[in-house]
């Protein structure tokens, strides 16, 4: 997930919008969307080792590094099934396509990535 345009708090949206890039590189935006959120995320990493040097209890302490970044996101609106990015995204969905998001807040301002569909409710 890269964020484009300066600071882009919180990471959800009423009145922005979705795209998604069609295959010549162009913006297909999703219509009758509504509301969307995109979370992020990141993994840690277990170094912990038992040091019989330390003294209780510092010995069992557990210690951590930062690990891997990830996002989610969700989406919500209205079905159009005329709408050629909602079709874009159902058709990712049934061909395990993966899409390039873009989520934007405000003119300048996106967040974007690569995902996979997981689900439609």
């Amino acid at each position: 997930m890269e964020h484009e345009g300066g600071d882009a708090m919180p990471y959800s949206g009423f009145d922005g919008y979705i795209a998604v890039e069609r295959e010549d590189g162009s913006l297909e935006i999703i219509g009758r969307m509504n509301r969307w959120t995109v979370s992020m995320s990141q993994d840690t990493l277990d170094v912990s080792h038992f040091d019989p040097e330390l003294g209780e209890p510092a010995k069992r302490f557990r210690k951590f590094l930062p690990g891997v970044l990830g996002w989610t996101a969700t989406f919500e609106g209205f079905v159009e099934p005329t709408d050629a990015g909602q079709r874009a995204i159902k058709d990712a969905l049934w061909y395990a396509k993966e899409l390039h998001f873009y989520f934007f807040i405000a003119p300048g301002k996106y967040l974007t990535g690569k995902g996979i569909l997981t689900g439609e409710d």
